[in-house]
């Protein structure tokens, strides 16, 4: 079998293969890389190397691994990927379909591009999502061309991110349903690795973001990162755009005040589990200063209990004033969404999940979720609020949410998944509003197919 290399495009983070991803990862089969979502590029060659190579694996390795057959087959020239979904939730009422397309190829010697599409339609349109058409609406979700010289990686156009080691999301740049536009620069070596991002997240008002991480990477026992990111507006500041100067110094000779956070990483491979943490910092007031600190962190474990239990835990803090600044344009947002943490700030988050892994193709699932989220808000800052710099958290009128799930994943013919889960769901003050309790059932079939 061929090592394919030259595939460009990535793999949807919404991907039912992406439990596969991590068994594999937590076995130690395969190293996942910093930056996501994970593209084929990365994945096929790991994969052949496992199915070339004598490689010593159990019955549920040799399973797991033939999950990725859809994806083996395709030619490198020119190839697709095709992920269908159809989802039916229960109280509240909610369908919706999508069809997401990607496509990649070779356009010459080291360079080559990258197209996805998503085709939407669902009962609630999204406010924030692209202009719809008959309840549809077509997210440009990636289109970008790759060049690469030596270690040097250079991706130019849109295209998604999520920065370390974390779940679906992290606290520096989460996902966006179209991505973000820009460049990316990428230059691995043995032991270290660099990256910087520039993207532009609304042109017409002037706003953009620079992020650059280096990290150390000792294979799969440690991995350490840390990032500096810097949301900036008024007008495009050439001196932003150099990768390979601090933006604190930058900001400070400038004279300038925009929104710098710094944020460190780390993954440990420890007992047969991934560990895994992140600190960001927004402020931190190192002099006799009356304002506040902000900070938020993310701790994990990932781990396979009893050889077949794939058990995953996570806790999210994020301080009342984090992503908040004085300077409307500068608010650590895109929109009205936030780009760190998907909840905002004045919240904080605890899941697990067990899945039972086996060689049959049914996996029974159990996840457990329980969120506050305070009255704080990204676009109310201190500096408006004013009041003590250490309030209680959460704060103010707290919203409660408690979910418990149960499930199971079916898997046909390596091309089709069927998800299923039934569970409770349960609201305290809801919408902050005292004594606003109510509680649902949750009922989500999902049917996917990957061609």
């Amino acid at each position: 079998m061929l090592l394919f290399i030259l595939f460009t495009y990535t793999i949807p983070v919404d991907s039912p293969i992406m439990d596969n991803i991590e068994y594999l990862q937590i076995r130690g089969l395969l190293d996942i890389p910093s930056i996501r979502p994970y593209e084929l590029e990365w994945l096929i060659p790991q994969i052949d190397e496992l199915l070339i190579n004598d490689i010593k694996l159990n019955l549920l390795d040799r399973k797991t691994i033939s999950f990725f057959n859809p994806l083996l087959t395709k030619n490198q020239d020119f190839s697709y990927l095709i992920h269908g979904n159809v989802l039916y939730q229960y109280e509240p009422e909610h369908w919706l379909g999508f069809l997401d397309l990607r496509f990649g190829g070779q356009l010459a010697k080291n360079f080559r591009f990258s197209q996805a599409l998503r085709f939407q339609r669902a009962s609630d349109i999204d406010p924030n999502g692209p202009r719809s058409w008959h309840d549809f609406q077509v997210y440009l979700t990636e289109g970008m061309i790759k060049a690469e010289s030596g270690l040097l990686h250079f991706d130019i156009g849109r295209r998604n991110y999520l920065l370390g080691f974390g779940d679906e999301n992290d606290l520096l740049l989460s996902l966006d349903p179209q991505g973000y536009d820009g460049f990316l620069m990428y230059i691995p070596t043995r032991y270290f690795e660099f990256c910087s991002i520039f993207s532009i997240l609304d042109i017409s008002q002037n706003r953009y973001i620079s992020i650059h991480r280096i990290g150390v990477d000792l294979k799969k026992f440690l991995r350490i990162g840390f990032s500096e990111a810097l949301l900036f507006g008024q007008s495009l500041e050439p001196l932003y755009l150099n990768p390979f100067l601090p933006y604190y110094l930058s900001q400070w000779g400038l004279d300038r005040n925009d929104n710098i956070m710094w944020r460190f990483d780390i993954q440990l491979r420890l007992f047969k589990s991934i560990i895994y943490g992140e600190l960001l910092i927004d402020d931190y007031m190192y002099e006799d200063d009356p304002y506040p600190d902000k900070l938020a962190f993310k701790t994990g474990m990932k781990t396979i209990v009893l050889s077949k239990l794939l058990f995953k835990v996570n806790y999210t803090f994020v301080d009342k004033w984090v992503y908040t600044h004085r300077i409307n344009d500068n608010v650590y947002v895109r929109g009205t969404y936030p780009l760190g943490f998907p909840l905002g700030n004045d919240v904080d988050r605890f899941s697990c999940s067990v899945k039972y892994m086996n060689q049959y193709g049914l996996y029974p699932v159990m996840a457990f979720e329980y969120v506050r989220k305070g009255q704080g808000s990204i676009f109310f800052p201190y500096e408006q609020e004013g009041g003590t710099p250490t309030p209680p958290f959460p704060s103010g009128i707290v919203e409660k949410k408690l979910e418990v799930d149960f499930g199971v994943d079916l898997i046909l013919r390596y091309n089709f998944y069927c998800r299923a889960k039934i569970g409770k769901r349960y609201w305290r003050n809801y919408s902050h509003i005292p004594g606003n309790d109510n509680n649902e059932t949750v009922l989500d079939i999902s049917l996917w197919a990957i061609l």
